[in-house]
C-alpha cells in the first residue's frame, strides 16, 4: 500500500512538472533588442566589441528558437554588456577627438592672432646705422666709435646687398681746406675699422663735406662735438 501511495505521488509531481510553462526571458529579449539597434551606430568606433555583442546576439536568438530558455538568457545578458563596452569605447574616442579638436583650434586661433602682430619693424636702410664722433682735431677712433662700428658691421653684415657712402664731418673751426682733409681722414678712419671687421671694401665710399652740413649750427662745445662725426648714407644699386 506504501508503495503504490509512492509511485502515485512520483507520477503526480512528474504531471505537476511537465504542465509548467517554459518561463521565456522577454525583458531580456526587449533589452537586448533596443541595444542591438543603438549599437549600429558603433560599428565604425568599436569594430571588436560590436562584432561580439553581434554574435552573441544572433547566439540567444538560436537558443530561443530551440526554447533553450536559460542560456538565450545568458546570452543576452552578455550581448548586452559587449554593447556596453562598444559604447564606452566610443564615447572615449568622441571625447579624444573632441579634445584633438579644441586643441587644434586654439593652436589655430593662436596662429592667426600671431598672424595679426606684425613683427617688430626692422630699419630698412643704413639710416639706422650709428654715427660714429671724433674727438677735437682728430681722425683716431674712440673706444665709443668702435662699439658703434661693430654694430654697424653686424647691420651690414645682415644686409649683404647694401651699399654704403661714409661722410666725414667736422666743426667750424680751421680752414676749408684744412676741414675738408679732416674730414675725409675720419671717413677713411672709419671705412678701414669696418673693412677689419669684415665688411668688403666695394660696399663703402668715403666722401668729406668738411665743415659745410652742421648737424648742430650753435657755436659752442656741445654743437662742435656733434658736428665732428662721421655718417652713413645709402648708395642706389
Amino acid at each position: 500500500m506504501n508503495r503504490l501511495l509512492l509511485v502515485l505521488g512520483a507520477l503526480l509531481a512528474g504531471l505537476v512538472i511537465a504542465g509548467c510553462p517554459k518561463q521565456i526571458p522577454q525583458p531580456e529579449i526587449d533589452a537586448a533588442k533596443k541595444d542591438m539597434n543603438d549599437l549600429e551606430s558603433k560599428k565604425d568606433c568599436a569594430p571588436l566589441a560590436y562584432a561580439a555583442a553581434r554574435q552573441l546576439y544572433d547566439r540567444a536568438q538560436a537558443l530561443l528558437k530551440e526554447e533553450r530558455y536559460e542560456e538565450a538568457k545568458t546570452a543576452l545578458l552578455a550581448a548586452r554588456n559587449q554593447a556596453a563596452k562598444a559604447d564606452a569605447e566610443c564615447q572615449k574616442k568622441r571625447e579624444q577627438e573632441e579634445a584633438e579638436a579644441r586643441r587644434k583650434a586654439a593652436e589655430a586661433q593662436a596662429a592667426s592672432r600671431a598672424a595679426e602682430v606684425p613683427p617688430p619693424a626692422e630699419p630698412a636702410g643704413p639710416a639706422a646705422m650709428g654715427t660714429v664722433y671724433f674727438p677735437f682735431n682728430a681722425s683716431d677712433l674712440t673706444e665709443e666709435a668702435r662699439a658703434t662700428l661693430a654694430q654697424n658691421a653686424d647691420y651690414l653684415a645682415r644686409r649683404p646687398d647694401t651699399k654704403v657712402q661714409i661722410e666725414g664731418h667736422c666743426d667750424n673751426r680751421g680752414s676749408t681746406e684744412y676741414n675738408l682733409a679732416l674730414g675725409e681722414r675720419r671717413a677713411l678712419s672709419v671705412k678701414a675699422y669696418l673693412v677689419k671687421l669684415g665688411v668688403a671694401p666695394d660696399r663703402m665710399e668715403v666722401i668729406s663735406y668738411g665743415e659745410e652740413r652742421p648737424a648742430d649750427p650753435d657755436q659752442s662745445e656741445e654743437a662742435f662735438a656733434r658736428n665732428r662725426r662721421a655718417e652713413f648714407k645709402p648708395l642706389s644699386p
